[in-house]
């Protein structure tokens, strides 16, 4: 369907609403009577299919574009990739207050309230997990972290089991790092994305070590370091589930391991 300003029988509106409705529908009745609408979902959904052929990884989180799955009252909230921030503005100039967008984890444009409840930010956790004790876990990574402001990096961290005992971890099939000021301990971000939630239990023998998956995202947290973490020298940490359980089993955080960011 072609958009609304080309379109001399259709009138796009900000949510579908009954054809008999004269206030939200202005115009475009053809000589049977009948009324063309837009809605903000008809013109929304092509252009999403489009960033996603064109620009592959630009969303973090997207309505389905199966239109039976997709309620269609505005605001429709969208997710872009922090280095995706230009295709945010663009649909911001396009869609307005029709579409609620977020680049990473911050509300795009800058210093936009958010209108529906937002997933929560790295480190906005009610009480962080106490450190691992030194004598009974240990962690390094498995290769130098280096990544791309914006971007995110697919690594492995190995754990270390000091104990006589053997070590459950419970997983989604990986582990995901929090991005911090090395100086500070402040968090500054991490990956912003949609990640499914598996259980798989890693098991580490006593006196053994395994490697899992980790995932690193550069999404910032904080306004004033702008939609990404910044080039420079940053840490990560890491949560892991000392336990089979993903919800009971304690949990406890690895050191600060070292992460640069390039730009």
């Amino acid at each position: 369907m072609a958009p609304a300003s080309h379109c001399t029988n259709s009138v796009r509106q900000s949510e579908a609403r009954p054809l008999t409705d004269n206030k939200s529908v202005s115009a475009g009745r053809l000589a049977s009577g009948s009324v063309a609408v837009i809605t903000v979902w008809d013109e929304l959904k092509p252009v999403i299919a489009r960033l996603l052929a064109e620009q592959p990884g630009a969303f973090a989180s997207h309505p389905s574009l199966d239109s039976a799955l997709v309620p269609r009252t505005p605001p429709i909230k969208i997710r872009l990739t922090p280095w995706a921030a230009g295709a945010a503005e663009e649909r911001h100039r396009q869609f307005g207050d029709d579409v609620e967008l977020a680049v990473g984890w911050l509300p795009y444009p800058p210093g936009r309230p958010a209108r529906t409840r937002r997933q929560s930010a790295p480190g906005e956790l009610p009480e962080l997990p106490d450190l691992l004790d030194p004598d009974e876990v240990t962690v390094t990574l498995s290769e130098p972290a280096v990544l791309s402001s914006g971007h995110t990096l697919h690594h492995h961290l190995t754990v270390h089991n000091l104990t006589g005992g053997e070590l459950q971890l419970a997983t989604n099939g990986g582990v995901t790092a929090v991005v911090v000021d090395p100086q500070t301990r402040e968090t500054a971000g991490g990956f912003s994305g949609v990640q499914t939630v598996p259980l798989k239990i890693y098991r580490v023998a006593p006196g053994g070590s395994t490697s899992i998956p980790l995932l690193t995202g550069t999404a910032s947290s904080r306004p004033e370091l702008g939609y990404a973490v910044p080039p420079g020298e940053w840490g990560i940490q890491v949560t892991l589930t000392l336990g089979p359980h993903p919800i009971h089993s304690p949990r406890r955080r690895t050191p600060i391991l070292p992460l640069t960011v390039t730009a």
